[in-house]
């Protein structure tokens, strides 16, 4: 009898173990959201063409009605900029760190966008120019996020964050500015600004990742950019 018992509070302690797992790492659907308020870093220059996105668009957007985006079939990519105001947690990283982001936005950006385009090094015709910014990266608090998923209170608060700052507490942001060029004219032929950030949540085990909402954020963008281009060239019909 005793044995029995014991066995049904091991149960019982593998089936909480199970819960929490379950929870922490394998609920939700999305790795980030778009973040309500928007913030210009001053990277773009002039912000006077951009509208306010729609949904599914950037907080900020602006499309030159009056180019031919499939003229172009490849793709010269600046290197990553970093734009951040001296105050901004941003400017206060260490460098490995914000290498780390830098390269990560890049090889996602390279990863989506060689799909559609020859990427290349030289400006000429038939080629647009991308230059990108992180202006914001603020990485999670991988104890404190961890333990108010799991735990009642915490959720409680986190959820209160959210419906009043458009984000949750400890999870981490990440913010950027883009700018698409004729890389022979300069004529703007796109810009965007938008920022994110991570969900409690994401369907991945990356609970203990401190800059998953980061390159969460970083992938969004890079998959939004490639498919966008692609939408944008088909409705010319080249």
């Amino acid at each position: 009898m005793m044995v029995y018992r014991k066995t049904q509070v091991n149960g019982l302690v593998l089936g909480t173990l199970g819960l929490f797992l379950a929870v922490l790492f394998l609920s939700g659907c999305g790795q980030t959201h778009q973040i309500d308020k928007v913030q210009k870093s001053g990277f773009l220059g002039d912000y006077s063409q951009l509208r306010e996105g729609n949904k599914g668009e950037a907080q900020l957007l602006y499309i030159n009605p009056a180019a031919d985006i499939a003229a172009y079939d490849k793709i010269l990519m600046d290197p990553v900029k970093v734009y951040s105001s001296k105050n901004g947690k941003l400017s206060k990283l260490p460098k490995e760190d914000v290498k780390h982001i830098v390269n990560y936005l890049d090889a996602a950006m390279r990863e989506q966008l060689k799909t559609h385009y020859d990427l290349v090094d030289k400006t000429g015709k038939g080629v647009m120019r991308v230059r990108l910014a992180i202006t914001e990266a603020d990485g999670s608090n991988v104890v404190l996020d961890t333990a108010s998923s799991v735990l009642p209170i915490g959720a409680a608060i986190g959820g209160v964050q959210r419906v009043a700052t458009g984000s949750y507490g400890d999870v981490g942001k990440a913010g950027i500015e883009a700018e698409l060029l004729d890389s022979q004219t300069g004529k703007r032929l796109a810009a965007a600004v938008d920022r994110r950030a991570g969900e409690k949540y994401t369907g991945k085990f990356d609970k203990f990742n401190k800059w998953r909402a980061v390159q969460g954020a970083c992938d969004y963008w890079a998959v939004r950019l490639s498919h966008r281009l692609a939408e944008l060239r088909s409705k010319t019909g080249r």
